[in-house]
């Protein structure tokens, strides 16, 4: 059964509310401007009219942001209601085209299917539903643009809800392997913390077991076979020291038959420092580089738990040995999203109300920007924001792409009374992306950015065969609609990201601080028994005990308890 992905809602505490309540207000605002100059440019109501009604609905707007952003609350069913009402007015004022009116439920929709799951499909039913109800009372022509366009907003919401979630819960699921491994390996270094080093409790326990012996009982040590058995599952996960140094001494050794470049190492009395397996590789790469040869004195002078950064001296020289890499979180970066619903975008061009492009055009450009969406989502997985500057160059390529292919095929000269622009298309989301990817670019890069999408608008307002009138670049509303805010989101995915991160390397660390106690509770404990049955045998058997021996084993299991203590109170 499939892991259920985790709420996007908590993930991204901070950047979804914001970015759902700078969306209801910017889309809003924008439509109520379109509708108003729709219906001057058409003449369905007057002026005066159109501008009064376009201002009590913007003031309508601003108090419903208002509200949501200190946290208020209003029943779906009464939003839909009033959404409902406020698309069917604007539609009979209109009469058609209906997308602007039409969008006006677009993120009621998106932030439903957000935060409500499958109740987000209510909204372009009911929408589509009471405007071509309220269109066939009026007597107007009716149009599916009240089913599309919230429905738009709907998988627009799903699909950047659905990527965070899957990148999160992707890194959930290697956080809790990484945990594991983290767990196992903090267990074989609470073991050795106690069991290896100079003359540990083990090494003393398992020196006084050969002075118990006593006919029918066993005289080998019960630490014995458990030390045997701690080596073999260390060499699975780690390397001593001493070994590690042994085994570059003789691959460095057989490397070449001049003598006068063979190392030695003596014993050092930190030999039973634990590394970690990149540990291990990083001393290998350390050795080699300095040339060394003869007797070669190594010493720690910082040891740390295992996969903690480890500094030793060799041959008077300082090397360390970096930390294990701690566990990295992927930005929750809605740039690959963002260019996939670019694409879907791409097909409006053929929407009979808006720019009558051939799909012949839109549908190869559709699918250029999905695969430009998945390259984007495999850079930047590998490379976080590093890879923003190409992915912003490749989606700036692909933009003018699709502005200068629409422009040059635009077969609706009008709509709604205005001129069709779309070569702007490609602002609503190059915008937001180039507000998000800025930061990360170079001054001289980011100057060139905005050059390229200046010099995008001019040169594909050039090839339109009709003049741009003032009324006409009422349209500039949508992309500014949907950039303003984008740099604050921004802001927000970041902190988000950063707090995810926070809670796995907390997790993380928590795990390894468990597993270093219980290895070392393992270790204590199997000592402690081994005193009992040591004290008990003497207690037993001290009759046929050597009594020379007797005052040197009670010496040692005296001093073995005082260390326990130690050890338990430290």
């Amino acid at each position: 059964m499939a892991e259920p992905l985790p709420p996007i809602g908590e993930v991204a505490a901070g950047s979804v509310p914001y970015g759902l309540r700078r969306v209801y207000l910017n889309i809003r605002l924008a439509c109520r401007v379109a509708c108003v100059m729709m219906t001057i440019a058409m003449g369905t109501l007057p002026p005066a009219v159109a501008c009064a009604a376009g201002a009590a609905c913007c003031a309508y707007d601003l108090l419903a942001f208002r509200f949501f952003r200190r946290g208020g609350r209003i029943r779906l069913r009464y939003r839909l209601a009033l959404d409902s009402a406020d698309v069917a007015a604007w539609a009979l004022a209109l009469g058609r085209p209906l997308d602007a009116p039409s969008l006006l439920a677009a993120p009621l929709a998106a932030e439903t299917v957000i935060e409500r799951g499958a109740a987000g499909v209510l909204v372009p039913l009911v929408v589509g539903g009471v405007t071509s109800l309220a269109l066939r009372l009026g007597s107007r022509p009716e149009s599916v643009a009240p089913f599309v366009w919230p429905a738009f907003g709907l998988v627009q919401g799903l699909l950047l809800a659905r990527y965070l979630q899957r990148r999160v819960h992707r890194r959930l699921r290697t956080a809790a392997a990484e945990r594991e491994a983290a767990y196992s390996q903090a267990v074989l270094a609470g073991r050795n913390s106690v069991a290896v080093g100079a003359d540990t409790i083990v090494d003393v326990l398992t020196r006084t077991w050969p002075l118990l012996a006593v006919p029918g009982r066993s005289a080998g040590s019960p630490l014995s076979a458990w030390r045997r058995r701690l080596a073999e599952e260390t060499a699975d996960h780690a390397e001593y020291l001493r070994t590690a140094l042994l085994r570059w001494e003789q691959r460095h050794n057989a490397s070449s038959p001049d003598l006068s470049r063979d190392v030695e190492f003596p014993p050092a009395a930190d030999g039973g420092l634990l590394l970690s397996p990149p540990q291990v590789a990083a001393l290998g790469a350390a050795l080699d580089a300095l040339g060394l040869s003869g007797r070669v004195e190594v010493a720690v002078t910082r040891a740390s738990p295992l996969g903690g950064e480890q500094t030793l001296r060799v041959a008077g020289r300082r090397v360390v040995l970096p930390a294990d890499g701690r566990p990295s979180v992927p930005p929750l970066d809605l740039g690959p999203p963002i260019i996939a619903i670019g694409g879907a975008g791409s097909l409006v061009h053929s929407w009979p109300d808006m720019d009558g492009v051939p799909l012949a055009a839109t549908v190869p450009l559709a699918l250029l920007a999905w695969c430009l969406a998945c390259w984007a989502h495999v850079l930047v997985a590998r490379r976080g924001t590093a890879a923003h500057g190409a992915v912003l160059a490749a989606a700036l390529g692909y933009g003018a792409l699709d502005a200068a292919v629409s422009t040059t095929l635009l077969g609706n000269v009008s709509a709604g009374g205005l001129t069709r622009l779309p070569f702007l298309h490609f602002l609503l989301w190059t915008g937001p992306l180039a507000a998000m990817y800025l930061r990360d670019l170079t001054p001289r890069r980011r100057a060139g950015a905005v050059a390229f999408l200046l010099l995008v608008v001019c040169g594909c307002a050039w090839l339109l065969p009709h003049v741009v009138s003032l009324a006409d670049l009422s349209a500039l509303v949508w992309p500014l609609a949907l950039t303003a805010g984008a740099s604050g989101l921004r802001d927000l995915l970041d902190h988000d990201t950063r707090a995810f991160a926070d809670s796995v390397v907390r997790a993380h660390d928590a795990a390894a601080a468990a597993g270093f106690a219980t290895g070392r509770d393992d270790v204590l404990r199997l000592v402690e028994d081994a005193v009992n049955e040591a004290s008990e045998r003497v207690a037993v058997h001290r009759d046929v005990l050597d009594p020379a021996f007797v005052p040197e084993i009670e010496r040692r299991l005296a001093l073995v308890n005082e260390r326990l203590v130690a050890i338990r109170c430290g």
